[in-house]
């Protein structure tokens, strides 16, 4: 693999859920002008864990889906960690179903231009996850468990954003809204997509949705006639480890398993309403970012 000096950064995000426990795996690359390396993050309802590598143990092929981090390898078929270093030891492996791709990318056209400072994909709404994650002698278990992957890449997170994922009955369901740079100018810009039973709806920038409100607690969304009203009812988060300029100097909060309330309007009318006991919510609006 070709490593760029520009500052970047590429990374995976995996979810998975059980009726009782959820795990969050991000494994990641990332280079400056100073430094180059590679991690693993891994997020769960008791704690967080960030291991740092040499950027020489970090391999990927994006054409197979396959990424590897020392002993430590991930891909849409699953994951399989062997982290053993100094009062941390990770081991365990998941399997996963086919994944229930998006109908096309979830950031349109605005993939194609150039410069943007973070990039969104998303590989996969709802896949099952069937497998062992041990972390510090007590094992997660994961039995036709519920996953979801997408992944980043660019220069640095926004300055502010809102993100939200959950798994309800018979779907899956992402938002996000953000601050976006593009070529100074900034505009808020959103994503959303609501799968319910092999069915997609989408929310999005580029089909006229616009960000009425962008708030700590509270998501607002408008698309024609077509609203959804996001409450975030976060307990206590666990923070992560974010790339500003390629390097992970920035830290962000997420709530890996969280009370919020998704409601979805058509005019006045309340066509739906998802209640979540567990959903993940991550987001920066409080004050700007200073980078290190």
């Amino acid at each position: 693999m070709h490593i760029q000096r520009r500052p970047f950064f590429y990374g995976w995000y995996f979810r998975c859920q059980s009726e009782t426990d959820t795990i969050a795996v991000i494994p990641a690359v990332h280079i400056s002008g100073e430094k180059s390396s590679s991690s693993i993050q891994i997020l769960t309802e008791r704690g967080v864990w960030n291991m740092e590598f040499p950027i020489s143990e970090f391999k990927l092929s994006r054409k197979q889906m396959k990424m590897q981090i020392e002993k430590n390898c991930f891909s849409e078929k699953g994951i399989r960690l062997d982290i053993e270093r100094a009062g941390i030891k990770i081991k365990g492996r998941l399997d996963f179903g086919p994944f229930a791709k998006p109908a096309f990318d979830i950031m349109g056209p605005f993939c194609c231009i150039p410069g943007m400072e973070c990039r969104h994909s998303v590989y996969s709404m709802e896949h099952s996850v069937n497998g062992t994650i041990q972390i510090q002698g007590k094992d997660i278990r994961f039995s036709d468990a519920r996953g979801y992957m997408e992944g980043d890449s660019g220069t640095s997170f926004p300055e502010t954003y809102v993100w939200t994922q959950h798994f309800f009955r018979d779907g899956s369901l992402v938002f996000a809204a953000a601050d976006i740079p593009i070529l100074g100018v900034h505009f808020k810009g959103t994503i959303g997509i609501v799968r319910q039973k092999d069915k997609e709806c989408r929310f999005a920038t580029y089909l006229g949705a616009s960000v009425v409100k962008m708030g700590e607690n509270v998501l607002k969304i408008r698309q024609g006639r077509k609203t959804v009203l996001i409450r975030l009812r976060e307990k206590e988060g666990s923070m992560l480890h974010a790339p500003c300029s390629g390097k992970m100097t920035r830290k962000i909060c997420e709530y890996p398993s969280c009370q919020a309330d998704y409601i979805f309007f058509c005019g006045k009318k309340k066509e739906k309403e998802i209640l979540a006991a567990r959903a993940a919510v991550e987001y920066e609006v409080k004050k700007k970012h200073n980078p290190a």
